[in-house]
């Protein structure tokens, strides 16, 4: 089973948010020469489908501890509002593996009246 993880962001706001790849026996999975996506999407039976709501691409950030980064820019975000589901997906030596998953909750931005 992939790393469980909860990401919280602000409607519309840029942000680069930190993830770690684990084993299915929750041990750090290195990274060294793994290719990175990352991807958001509402039903939880079909995430892995052609239709997720954005993709992006990770930036590995410590491979030997399974460290990546992805960037999401405001323009990612700015309509939605509620929680979704998220993946991450590592391909090492051509195998790919679901590295990260969970709840992805996209806060309403409640903007000042002045």
């Amino acid at each position: 089973m992939a790393n469980r993880v909860i990401l919280e962001v602000y409607q519309g706001e840029d942000r680069t948010l930190t993830i770690e790849a684990r084993t299915n026996l929750n041990a750090a999975l290195s990274l060294t020469g793994a290719a990175l996506s990352w991807r958001v999407g509402r039903n939880p039976y079909r995430l892995d489908s052609s239709w997720p709501i954005f993709t992006k691409t990770g930036s590995i950030s410590d491979s030997a501890n399974g460290g990546f980064t992805v960037s999401i820019s405001a323009t990612d975000t700015q309509y939605m509002a509620g929680d979704y589901l998220h993946q991450g997906w590592a391909t090492i030596s051509g195998q790919t593996y679901v590295v990260a998953e969970g709840m992805f909750r996209v806060r309403p931005w409640i903007e000042s009246g002045t």
